[in-house]
């Protein structure tokens, strides 16, 4: 995890895109910036790169992001936020499904086994993991152990009740194999 610190020492985005049109704004400068990043390696996607690759002034992505290590640590709780709501539609759209059959999509969504979730890759989450501190990782797996718990509530054929200490070492167990 990383170094214990408070977040208001961390670079923090500006702002968190509310309406259609900010949310595209930011989605299209994550974009420019996964593609950099890919493309050309991680010291490339500086943040005037970044902008002339989105289509949109410097200004603009200052508008969110102070700098791109900011941008990095948005883009990282995106995916997070990303994975989180395939996660309750999948469980959703299996509804009456077998719980097996819900675990196993669950679980593949989590290892991201069909690659249509966010990329991030083990650089990116090394240098998150350098940036942000132990309490936003914490808050970060609480929640997301919290969407499975919430997705296992609700099978009704599921064998006993929900544990999240199960849940806890099964998701560090799937995080460890993703990264």
């Amino acid at each position: 995890m990383g170094k214990d610190r408070t977040d208001k020492s961390l670079p923090q985005p500006h702002k968190r895109p509310s309406q259609a049109r900010a949310k595209f704004t930011v989605d299209s400068l994550y974009e420019g910036f996964v593609r950099i990043w890919r493309r050309d390696g991680p010291e490339a996607a500086t943040t005037r790169a970044i902008a002339e690759e989105s289509g949109y002034a410097v200004g603009t992505l200052y508008e969110y992001f102070p700098n791109r290590t900011a941008l990095l640590s948005g883009y990282v709780r995106h995916c997070m936020e990303q994975l989180c709501s395939d996660l309750a539609a999948a469980n959703t759209a299996l509804a009456g499904e077998p719980w097996e059959t819900r675990l196993r999509k669950l679980v593949r969504l989590t290892l991201d086994e069909d690659g249509q979730a966010p990329y991030f890759d083990r650089e990116m989450l090394e240098r998150e993991n350098q940036i942000a501190s132990d309490a936003r990782h914490r808050q970060i797996f609480q929640h997301l152990a919290r969407t499975w718990s919430h997705c296992i509530a609700q099978w009704e054929d599921f064998p006993g009740p929900v544990d999240d200490t199960v849940i806890d070492i099964l998701l560090l167990t799937l995080w460890g194999g993703r990264r």
